[in-house]
């Protein structure tokens, strides 16, 4: 028997586009370079799946005489539905799960494939239930998610880690050498419970969650997460660990202080850091009363650049080194047009902050220093 569906060209690529994100290059399993189309009572359900989790969509309402499932390799598809107009399509699937895609004067044949060997979505019942506003997600993953590390031999690391307290949750990324601390207050979090996220996860939230108040409802179960988002799904495999005591590497005694115009800051570094090592990528500051001495060299190539800038600083001179894409990176993140950077000495920690910002959340970014030569 013949399995039918009609639906839209444009319903299906957006849905075949948005969960084939998750599909790695270097899958274990081959039947994981497949997408999943299970096609239930007028529902088809679409899921992609690699060793980190899972996406589902679906799409109600749909035009069927049978009920029927199958796998087939989506690139082609999606290259092929590009190049269509709008138009409803027709999606034939055989008994021997051969299937044809049928438009206006035309069609495509696929070799679709057993779902037997597709992996079983992990069960989260009995899972622990947080709610966010897609906003709050998004902003949390957004404002840290660039500090995380991709260096898979500390996998805990290559993570966003949400830490929940009655009250309030943390959003926090660090790869050593920078980290991202954003705190959210929320008075409806009332279970205490941290997770981490993987990288790869994150960033797929990161392009599907839209900015609105709408809720997302997370499931945590054991080493799984549950997001679901209206007619979407994605399902998590938590890295594994402890993740480091993060609140104790934040330097609270950092007592210079300096403020200054993020575009004024972020102009300079980028205009300096063209002429720094490309290997190490150093950048020197040099604070004095009320400005700061941005410079860079090249001894390999005999080239240099300095630029000062005016700003809010009286203390003691210093000067100290950072690794300029990182500086940049950091700086290019604060909300507000102004910032305030604080020193203990030249080998210790930096914080990155907003300055006028009239939320109630706090953001935090640190920054370990370089060495500099003499």
């Amino acid at each position: 028997m013949t399995t039918t569906i009609t639906i839209s060209k444009t319903e299906l690529l957006s849905r075949l586009q948005s969960v084939s994100k998750i599909i790695s290059p270097k899958n274990t399993l081959p039947i994981m370079d497949n997408i999943l189309l299970d096609i239930q009572d007028g529902t088809i359900r679409i899921s992609a799946a690699d060793h980190q989790g899972r996406i589902n969509t679906s799409i109600d309402g749909i035009l069927t005489d049978n009920n029927i499932s199958v796998c087939i390799e989506p690139k082609l598809l999606i290259e092929a539905l590009k190049t269509l107009p709008e138009q409803p399509i027709t999606i034939s699937i055989d008994e021997k799960l051969a299937v044809i895609v049928k438009y206006k004067g035309g069609k495509f044949e696929l070799a679709g494939l057993s779902p037997n060997e597709f992996p079983k979505e992990k069960d989260v019942t009995n899972a622990t239930k947080i709610s966010l506003s897609s906003k709050v997600l998004l902003n949390g993953i957004e404002k840290t998610i660039f500090c995380a590390s991709t260096d898979d031999l500390r996998p805990i690391m290559t993570s966003v880690y949400l830490d929940i307290t009655e009250g309030q949750i943390s959003f926090v990324a660090s790869d050593g050498h920078k980290l991202a601390l954003l705190e959210l207050q929320d008075e409806s979090m009332t279970e205490e419970i941290s997770f981490a996220l993987p990288l790869k996860i994150a960033t797929i939230l990161k392009g599907i969650v839209k900015p609105s108040d709408e809720l997302i409802n997370i499931f945590i179960n054991g080493n799984s997460a549950r997001f679901e988002l209206g007619s979407d799904s994605i399902v998590a495999t938590l890295q594994e660990g402890s993740y480091p005591n993060y609140r104790s590497v934040i330097p609270q005694n950092n007592d210079k202080i300096l403020s200054i115009g993020k575009g004024d800051l972020n102009g300079a570094l980028k205009r300096v850091s063209v002429f720094a090592n490309q290997s190490s990528s150093l950048v020197k500051l040099e604070l004095t009363n009320d400005q700061i001495k941005i410079s860079a060299q090249d001894i390999d190539y005999s080239v240099a650049a300095d630029e000062t800038v005016t700003c809010e600083y009286n203390n003691n001179s210093m000067a100290i080194g950072f690794k300029g894409h990182f500086l940049t990176e950091l700086i290019s993140a604060i909300p507000t047009s102004n910032l305030q950077m604080s020193f203990s000495d030249p080998s210790r920690a930096t914080l990155i902050t907003p300055v006028d910002d009239k939320s109630e959340d706090k953001l935090v970014y640190l920054l370990m220093p370089m060495m500099l030569n003499n």
